[in-house]
């Protein structure tokens, strides 16, 4: 009974502990990302991402049509041809922090490895990003740079535009997630 009792009481403290965990949220995170080639370089930033945080927990939504890009008609290209934004109106990630092992919220910047699926274009893939976390005065500072090959996600480019849309794309994140 008394080897019951203790199990109980540990699952209750485990349990407490767990529904204070700190949570922190944005829906104002930027999502950015350029295509570089010899011949063309564009971007498209996104202010309208959704993240949140919680014991070592990451989740990223990325409306498609909250991209913004220099010239209207590449936007239009870009939601509808590319990435049939009516189909798969988001991109997402959802994984957790792996490295450090130890790892724990701090002032200090810290660099991290997140394992996780990374969808686009209606594609899961799983994906382990590096970036940062930080606990700012303002809130919990998420940053990352990472590189996605479009054939991964079955986004075809046209042959005749080939030379002008990399095969690789560089994507940079950066969101602030504020205490909920």
């Amino acid at each position: 009974m008394k080897k019951y009792t203790i199990v109980l009481v540990m699952a209750l403290i485990f349990a407490i502990g767990q529904s204070f965990a700190q949570v922190f949220k944005t829906s104002t995170g930027e999502v950015s990302f350029i295509s570089k080639t010899d011949f063309e370089s564009f971007e498209a930033v996104n202010n309208q991402v959704t993240a949140a945080y919680s014991l070592k927990k990451l989740q990223f939504r990325v409306p498609i049509n909250a991209f913004i890009f220099e010239k209207k008609l590449m936007q239009t290209h870009f939601q509808e041809n590319y990435m049939e934004s009516s189909k798969f109106p988001n991109a997402s990630f959802k994984g957790s922090i792996i490295s450090p092992e130890d790892f724990k919220i701090s002032s200090k910047e810290q660099p991290v490895t997140v394992k996780g699926t990374l969808n686009i274009h209606g594609v899961d893939k799983e994906s382990e990003i590096v970036g940062t976390i930080q606990n700012t005065p303002d809130g919990v500072v998420l940053k990352a740079n990472f590189t996605i090959i479009l054939s991964d996600y079955q986004i075809g480019v046209p042959s005749n535009l080939t030379a002008k849309i990399s095969q690789n794309i560089d994507i940079k994140v950066n969101a602030l997630l504020l205490s909920k």
